[in-house]
């Protein structure tokens, strides 16, 4: 349950791609300054308002959560990660790194590495945001409250690190898919009512402003919980009045699932065996999110994306 622990903390996360989606998001950066005898200086600020400069691209870098870690692989940087987390386990080439705790109020294991940037997430990595700026350790905090904020923060690593270029290309191809699904559900006759779970004792779910809804939208789907509940726990009176017509989950929390008391008859998703439970791609704002949105989309609209083009498709490599 550790790794659905990771969502809840992230669980205020998404924006639905409406019509601003075609535009390519820009990564939030202060006036350039003037190039140095050392090499470029890059100036940022990031989305908590940390201002980084760096007189060279990083080559000591950390992750701090397992999203990040497949960015960095994604934009050809896994040769400068020197430490990431022990959620990281994709690509599973990142398994073998050095890891340390990201829930932890620890930062020793990150200032071993001698760091010279250090990437974590606003929301998430709130633990290490002031020990590691009381260290003096420079660190870059992205925002993946939305799909859109995942896109921004792709373009802003992508400059912190010298890979601007395949980060955009990553961006591209990314809005290019998404897109794509948005435009073959459209032609969908019903947006079924989806309920996602991360547990059942008590019920964790996600509502609206979050990184999960904006992936259940751009799917063709309506994600039931409307208003964001206390604490992002509901209770099972809560979800049988919201009727869901499918539930996402992991594979183990289908059983609980199916024998909470009088589901069986009332609510569709468990009379009719609705489940989607290949939701580890959906749990991480990273490269792999269109692919989850193609998954889903398939399962919700089977009939309009059996013809849905990938050959049109800009490839998600860069």
């Amino acid at each position: 349950m550790k790794r659905f622990a990771l969502v809840i903390l992230t669980a205020g996360l998404i924006w639905g791609i409406g019509a601003g989606c075609s535009n390519t998001p820009s990564a939030k950066r202060a006036t350039a300054l003037p190039q140095s005898p050392s090499g470029t200086i890059t100036s940022l600020v990031d989305t908590v308002g940390h201002h980084l400069i760096l007189k060279r691209y990083p080559q000591r870098i950390v992750s701090c959560a397992p999203s990040i870690t497949e960015i960095l692989y994604k934009l050809g940087l896994q040769n400068r990660l020197v430490l990431d987390t022990t959620a990281c386990d994709y690509p599973p080439e990142a398994k073998q790194k050095p890891h340390f705790n990201a829930l932890s109020n620890d930062i020793e294991p990150i200032l071993a590495q001698n760091p010279d940037l250090v990437i974590d997430i606003k929301d998430l990595n709130h633990n290490l945001l002031a020990p590691l700026q009381k260290a003096g350790v420079p660190q870059l905090t992205l925002d993946v409250s939305s799909v859109k904020a995942v896109l921004s923060s792709i373009l802003l690593l992508g400059e912190a690190t010298g890979t601007s270029q395949q980060a955009q290309a990553l961006v591209q191809s990314l809005q290019a898919k998404l897109n794509a699904v948005r435009t073959a559900v459209a032609r969908a006759p019903h947006r079924p009512r989806v309920l996602i779970l991360y547990g059942t004792n008590p019920l964790y779910t996600t509502g609206p402003n979050s990184f999960i809804n904006d992936l259940i939208t751009i799917a063709g789907g309506v994600n039931v919980v409307a208003k964001p509940p206390p604490g992002n726990v509901i209770s099972p009176e809560e979800a049988v009045a919201l009727q869901p017509e499918v539930i996402l989950c992991a594979p183990e929390l289908v059983p609980a699932i199916r024998q909470m008391p009088g589901w069986a008859q009332a609510v569709p998703a468990v009379h009719n065996n609705r489940f989607f439970t290949a939701i580890d791609t959906l749990e991480r704002p990273g490269p792999r999110m269109a692919d989850a949105v193609v998954a889903l989309a398939r399962y919700l609209h089977p009939h309009e994306m059996a013809h849905f083009n990938r050959s049109a498709l800009v490839r998600t490599a860069p």
